[in-house]
């Protein structure tokens, strides 16, 4: 990753403006930043990058380019069972029954990356490649690879849906606010 300059700082955390993603080296900019509390105190900071700024969840959504969910862990740990609780929750509660049958699969394999917990410190990167999928890298180290573009469908509609698990992160996420 590469940038060019810092757009903001949330709860310690320098957010940058353009991060550039691989194989293809596409630029990204940041549409949105949110920081998650629990009693005042920062658990994580999440970031939202985009090819095109867009104004729609919907267009958002449709458009095949690559994007980055970033995600700073402020608090000493988040816990993978806690992680994947959350997460599923955001993914069932934004889909049909049907639409989660077919993404059960990508679910599932999605849930066997996160086994340790992520620490104060750790940063981490939820891409889509064009043409490849959902990448998750973990502190730089490539963790898995989800083919094609429903899972990470799936996984933005867990923050920005119209369901998102933190309705004030979801308008952050969009620099809505």
């Amino acid at each position: 990753m590469s940038s060019l300059c810092v757009a903001k700082e949330l709860a310690g955390v320098e957010i940058e403006e353009v991060v550039t993603v691989s194989p293809g080296g596409e630029q990204l900019r940041l549409k949105g930043a949110a920081v998650k509390s629990n009693a005042r105190q920062a658990v994580y900071v999440g970031g939202l990058y985009l090819q095109n700024d867009t104004e729609s969840v919907s267009e958002i959504l449709s458009n095949d380019g690559a994007k980055r969910f970033v995600l700073y862990c402020q608090n000493s740990s988040i816990k993978p069972d806690a992680l994947i609780r959350a997460l599923n929750l955001g993914i069932t509660v934004n889909h049909t029954e049907d639409e989660l049958v077919a993404l059960e699969p990508m679910i599932k394999q999605f849930n066997k990356i996160w086994n340790s917990e992520i620490n104060q410190g750790d940063k981490v990167w939820i891409d889509f490649l064009p043409g490849k999928g959902t990448l998750v890298t973990i502190n730089g180290s490539e963790k898995g690879l989800i083919p094609g573009k429903a899972f990470y469908d799936a996984f933005l509609k867990t923050w920005i849906g119209d369901k998102p698990l933190n309705p004030t992160m979801k308008k952050q996420l969009l620099g809505k606010e």
